[in-house]
C-alpha cells in the first residue's frame, strides 16, 4: 500500500446516525453522570462471597471520536510515519495505537480506546471503565488535567463534549 501522506491521511467519512443500524431509541441508556448507581457498580466482595453475584455490564466513561479525529489527531502533531501496510484498516489502527500511545504519554495515565454502542461514534476514548473506577479513578484536579489534555490534542470535536458513559458494542451484539 502506498504510504503518501494523501494515502495516509485520505478522508475517513464519519458515522451518519440517521443511516446507522444503531437506532438511539433502541440503546440502552448510560448512566448521565459521572457517579455510577449500585447498579452498574462491580461490587469486588459481593464477587467473591457470594456465588450468584453477576457482574454488571461493564461502561466505559470517556469521549466519542471517529477514524477521521484520529487521523486529524496523528496528521496534526506530527506523530511518526507508519510503516507501509497491506490495507487501509491496518494503517488505521497502527495510526490509533500511536494517537493512544501519545496520549497515555502526555497525561500520564492509561487511557483505553474501545468500540462504543454509538450511533454516533466509532469509537471512544476511555478514561475508566465501571468494573475499576474504584480503584483508577483520579483526583478531580488531576482528571480536569487529563480532560484537559485530551481536549486540546483531540480539538473541537472532543472539546465540545462533556465526559459520557458507553456500552460496548461487542456486549450488546452477543
Amino acid at each position: 500500500m502506498d504510504t503518501s501522506d494523501e494515502e495516509i491521511y485520505k478522508p475517513c467519512p464519519r458515522k451518519d446516525p440517521a443511516k446507522t443500524w444503531i437506532k438511539p431509541e433502541d440503546l440502552p441508556k448510560c448512566p448521565t453522570e459521572k457517579t455510577l448507581s449500585e447498579g452498574y457498580r462491580f461490587n469486588a466482595r459481593r464477587f467473591r462471597l457470594e456465588p450468584g453475584y453477576i457482574k454488571p455490564r461493564i461502561l466505559f466513561y470517556g469521549f466519542g471520536v471517529d477514524i477521521q479525529d484520529f487521523l486529524d489527531y496523528h496528521q496534526r502533531h506530527q506523530l511518526p510515519r507508519p510503516p507501509p501496510l497491506d490495507n487501509q484498516a491496518s494503517l488505521w489502527h497502527f495510526i490509533m495505537d500511536q494517537v493512544i500511545d501519545d496520549l497515555n504519554d502526555r497525561c500520564c495515565f492509561k487511557l483505553e480506546r474501545v468500540l462504543p454502542l454509538s450511533p454516533k461514534y466509532d469509537y471512544a476514548i476511555a478514561l475508566y471503565n465501571s468494573h475499576h473506577i474504584s480503584i483508577t479513578e483520579l483526583e478531580d484536579d488531576e482528571e480536569e488535567d487529563v480532560i484537559r489534555i485530551i481536549k486540546e490534542r483531540f480539538g473541537d470535536v472532543v472539546a465540545a463534549q462533556k465526559p459520557q458513559w458507553f456500552f460496548l458494542l461487542e456486549d450488546s451484539i452477543h
